[in-house]
């Protein structure tokens, strides 16, 4: 009986068996060179369309903000004004308190 390395001196000597064993580790290989170049490239296109994404979210946010901007200016606001109804208040009045003190101990 083979001992386990006399096992392997016996496969390696047996040149069909060897023949075998190589195809099948080249295979083995080819295969999983395959699988791993197919996951790189889907992994490279799914990175590509979160930055296309991203690019596109950042534009829309300069536009928002620059709508904001556009509604928070003067012009804007004094537009606005005549349309709800509101009119410009030219006597103001303030309330004076006692002393000046908000809350007593």
């Amino acid at each position: 009986m083979f001992t386990s390395g006399g096992k392997i001196k016996a496969v390696l000597h047996n040149e069909r068996a060897l023949r075998v064993f190589m195809m099948a580790l080249t295979l083995a290989f080819g295969v999983l060179y395959v699988v791993q170049v197919n996951a790189a490239s889907t992994k490279g296109f799914t990175v590509r369309d979160l930055e296309q994404t991203n690019q596109d979210m950042r534009q829309e946010n300069e536009k928002l903000a620059a709508e904001i901007d556009r509604l928070r200016s003067l012009a804007s606001v004094s537009e606005r004004e005549t349309f709800l109804g509101l009119i410009k208040v030219n006597d103001i009045s303030y309330i004076k308190a006692g002393n000046g003190a908000v809350a007593l101990r």
